[in-house]
Protein backbone atom coordinates (compact mmCIF):
# COMPACT_ATOMS: atom_id res chain seq x y z
CA UNK A 1 0.00 0.00 0.00
CA UNK A 2 1.38 3.40 -0.98
CA UNK A 3 1.23 6.64 0.97
CA UNK A 4 0.67 9.11 -1.85
CA UNK A 5 1.88 12.04 0.22
CA UNK A 6 5.29 10.63 0.98
CA UNK A 7 5.67 7.74 -1.45
CA UNK A 8 6.22 4.97 1.07
CA UNK A 9 5.05 1.41 0.58
CA UNK A 10 4.52 -1.22 3.24
CA UNK A 11 6.50 -4.42 2.79
CA UNK A 12 4.47 -7.25 1.18
CA UNK A 13 6.12 -9.68 3.58
CA UNK A 14 4.87 -7.65 6.51
CA UNK A 15 1.34 -7.49 5.12
CA UNK A 16 -0.72 -4.36 4.52
CA UNK A 17 -0.51 -1.60 7.09
CA UNK A 18 -3.66 -0.90 9.15
CA UNK A 19 -5.79 1.90 7.71
CA UNK A 20 -8.07 4.04 9.87
CA UNK A 21 -11.05 5.65 8.11
CA UNK A 22 -10.19 8.81 10.02
CA UNK A 23 -7.68 9.90 12.65
CA UNK A 24 -9.25 10.10 16.13
CA UNK A 25 -9.22 13.63 17.52
CA UNK A 26 -7.66 12.24 20.68
CA UNK A 27 -4.65 11.00 18.69
CA UNK A 28 -3.83 14.45 17.35
CA UNK A 29 -4.64 16.00 20.74
CA UNK A 30 -2.13 13.73 22.50
CA UNK A 31 0.58 14.57 19.95
CA UNK A 32 -0.15 18.29 20.33
CA UNK A 33 0.05 18.09 24.13
CA UNK A 34 3.39 16.24 23.93
CA UNK A 35 4.73 18.93 21.59
CA UNK A 36 3.66 21.52 24.16
CA UNK A 37 5.44 19.49 26.85
CA UNK A 38 8.65 19.39 24.82
CA UNK A 39 8.48 23.14 24.19
CA UNK A 40 7.88 23.75 27.89
CA UNK A 41 10.84 21.53 28.73
CA UNK A 42 13.07 23.62 26.47
CA UNK A 43 12.16 26.87 28.23
CA UNK A 44 11.52 25.76 31.81
CA UNK A 45 13.55 27.13 34.69
CA UNK A 46 11.59 25.63 37.59
CA UNK A 47 13.20 24.26 40.73
CA UNK A 48 14.74 20.78 40.68
CA UNK A 49 11.97 19.35 42.86
CA UNK A 50 9.43 20.50 40.26
CA UNK A 51 11.49 18.87 37.52
CA UNK A 52 11.35 15.62 39.48
CA UNK A 53 7.58 15.92 39.94
CA UNK A 54 7.11 16.60 36.22
CA UNK A 55 9.29 13.61 35.34
CA UNK A 56 7.13 11.40 37.57
CA UNK A 57 3.96 12.62 35.79
CA UNK A 58 5.53 11.89 32.41
CA UNK A 59 6.55 8.40 33.56
CA UNK A 60 2.98 7.72 34.68
CA UNK A 61 1.62 8.85 31.31
CA UNK A 62 4.15 6.63 29.54
CA UNK A 63 3.04 3.58 31.51
CA UNK A 64 -0.60 4.36 30.66
CA UNK A 65 0.19 4.47 26.94
CA UNK A 66 2.13 1.20 27.13
CA UNK A 67 -0.85 -0.73 28.47
CA UNK A 68 -1.88 -1.54 24.90
CA UNK A 69 0.47 -1.29 21.91
CA UNK A 70 0.70 -2.27 18.24
CA UNK A 71 3.43 -4.55 16.90
CA UNK A 72 4.59 -1.99 14.29
CA UNK A 73 4.37 1.83 14.19
CA UNK A 74 3.06 2.19 10.62
CA UNK A 75 -0.57 3.27 10.64
CA UNK A 76 -2.33 4.92 7.70
CA UNK A 77 -5.34 7.19 7.55
CA UNK A 78 -6.71 10.16 5.62
CA UNK A 79 -6.46 13.94 5.90
CA UNK A 80 -8.45 16.05 3.43
CA UNK A 81 -9.04 12.95 1.32
CA UNK A 82 -5.33 12.11 1.01
CA UNK A 83 -3.66 9.13 2.62
CA UNK A 84 -1.09 9.91 5.30
CA UNK A 85 1.16 7.98 7.64
CA UNK A 86 -0.24 8.85 11.07
CA UNK A 87 3.13 8.59 12.82
CA UNK A 88 5.47 9.86 10.11
CA UNK A 89 8.14 12.04 11.80
CA UNK A 90 7.61 14.94 9.36
CA UNK A 91 3.90 15.04 8.56
CA UNK A 92 2.33 12.55 10.98
CA UNK A 93 -0.46 14.26 12.96
CA UNK A 94 -0.10 11.55 15.61
CA UNK A 95 3.68 11.84 15.98
CA UNK A 96 4.88 14.46 18.48
CA UNK A 97 8.22 14.65 16.63
CA UNK A 98 6.46 15.98 13.53
CA UNK A 99 5.99 19.78 13.31
CA UNK A 100 3.75 18.56 11.47
CA UNK A 101 3.85 19.46 7.75
CA UNK A 102 0.23 20.12 6.79
CA UNK A 103 -2.11 21.54 4.16
CA UNK A 104 -0.88 19.77 1.03
CA UNK A 105 -1.90 21.63 -2.12
CA UNK A 106 -1.23 20.61 -5.72
CA UNK A 107 -1.35 23.17 -8.53
CA UNK A 108 -2.20 22.59 -12.17
CA UNK A 109 1.41 21.74 -13.05
CA UNK A 110 1.65 19.10 -10.33
CA UNK A 111 3.85 21.18 -8.01
CA UNK A 112 3.11 20.65 -4.33
CA UNK A 113 2.97 23.11 -1.47
CA UNK A 114 2.50 22.61 2.24
CA UNK A 115 3.22 24.44 5.48
CA UNK A 116 4.86 23.85 8.84
CA UNK A 117 5.54 25.78 12.03
CA UNK A 118 8.58 24.61 13.99
CA UNK A 119 9.01 25.72 17.58
CA UNK A 120 12.10 26.37 19.66
CA UNK A 121 12.64 22.64 20.23
CA UNK A 122 13.86 22.47 16.61
CA UNK A 123 16.45 25.21 17.11
CA UNK A 124 20.02 24.76 15.89
CA UNK A 125 21.71 28.15 15.50
CA UNK A 126 20.11 30.79 17.75
CA UNK A 127 16.67 31.67 16.41
CA UNK A 128 17.01 29.28 13.49
CA UNK A 129 15.80 25.76 12.68
CA UNK A 130 18.48 23.04 12.83
CA UNK A 131 19.73 22.30 9.33
CA UNK A 132 18.92 18.61 9.68
CA UNK A 133 15.26 19.45 10.10
CA UNK A 134 15.39 21.81 7.12
CA UNK A 135 16.70 18.88 5.07
CA UNK A 136 14.00 16.59 6.50
CA UNK A 137 11.23 18.93 5.39
CA UNK A 138 12.69 19.13 1.89
CA UNK A 139 13.30 15.37 1.67
CA UNK A 140 9.70 14.67 2.60
CA UNK A 141 8.39 17.30 0.19
CA UNK A 142 10.27 15.94 -2.85
CA UNK A 143 9.12 12.42 -1.97
CA UNK A 144 5.51 13.53 -1.96
CA UNK A 145 5.95 15.50 -5.19
CA UNK A 146 7.22 12.51 -7.16
CA UNK A 147 4.52 10.28 -5.66
CA UNK A 148 1.84 12.78 -6.69
CA UNK A 149 3.36 12.71 -10.19
CA UNK A 150 2.83 8.95 -10.26
CA UNK A 151 6.40 7.88 -9.49
CA UNK A 152 6.63 6.87 -5.82
CA UNK A 153 10.31 6.56 -4.98
CA UNK A 154 12.94 6.67 -2.27
CA UNK A 155 15.55 9.42 -2.02
CA UNK A 156 19.11 8.35 -2.84
CA UNK A 157 20.64 11.82 -3.12
CA UNK A 158 19.51 15.13 -1.61
CA UNK A 159 21.59 18.26 -2.13
CA UNK A 160 20.50 21.17 0.05
CA UNK A 161 21.65 24.76 -0.47
CA UNK A 162 21.07 26.79 2.68
CA UNK A 163 20.44 30.31 1.39
CA UNK A 164 19.85 31.85 4.81
CA UNK A 165 18.80 30.75 8.28
CA UNK A 166 15.30 29.25 8.48
CA UNK A 167 13.55 30.87 11.46
CA UNK A 168 11.58 28.85 13.99
CA UNK A 169 8.25 30.13 15.29
CA UNK A 170 7.44 31.45 11.79
CA UNK A 171 5.06 29.76 9.31
CA UNK A 172 7.08 28.03 6.60
CA UNK A 173 5.94 27.14 3.09
CA UNK A 174 7.54 24.02 1.65
CA UNK A 175 7.31 23.63 -2.13
CA UNK A 176 8.41 20.76 -4.36
CA UNK A 177 8.17 19.69 -7.97
CA UNK A 178 8.80 16.54 -10.03
CA UNK A 179 11.23 17.50 -12.79
CA UNK A 180 11.95 14.35 -14.78
CA UNK A 181 12.62 10.63 -14.99
CA UNK A 182 15.35 8.44 -16.49
CA UNK A 183 14.74 4.72 -16.08
CA UNK A 184 14.25 4.14 -12.37
CA UNK A 185 15.76 7.50 -11.47
CA UNK A 186 13.34 10.29 -10.63
CA UNK A 187 14.30 13.94 -10.21
CA UNK A 188 12.72 16.68 -8.11
CA UNK A 189 13.41 20.09 -6.62
CA UNK A 190 12.18 21.76 -3.47
CA UNK A 191 12.39 24.99 -1.51
CA UNK A 192 11.42 26.46 1.84
CA UNK A 193 10.02 29.98 2.04
CA UNK A 194 9.74 32.10 5.19
CA UNK A 195 8.36 35.64 5.20
CA UNK A 196 8.50 35.69 1.42
CA UNK A 197 12.18 34.71 1.23
CA UNK A 198 13.66 31.37 0.15
CA UNK A 199 15.76 30.01 3.00
CA UNK A 200 16.78 26.66 1.48
CA UNK A 201 16.62 24.85 -1.85
CA UNK A 202 17.09 21.18 -2.71
CA UNK A 203 17.80 19.01 -5.71
CA UNK A 204 16.94 15.35 -5.29
CA UNK A 205 17.47 12.07 -7.08
CA UNK A 206 15.09 9.28 -6.11
CA UNK A 207 14.74 5.67 -7.27
CA UNK A 208 11.38 4.05 -7.93
CA UNK A 209 10.48 0.84 -6.13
Amino acid sequence: MTDERQGTTSSPAAGPAPVLPEIPAETTLLAARIRELVEAGVFTDVATEDLRAAADHVAAATELLRERTREKPLLLSYVDGKQVSVHNPVEGPGNPLAPPMVGLEIDGSGATSSSALLGAAYEGPPGRVHGGWVASLLDHAVGRAVAVAGHPAMTVSLTVDYRRGTPHGVPLTIKARFTGKEGRKVFATGEIVADGETTAEANAILVTY
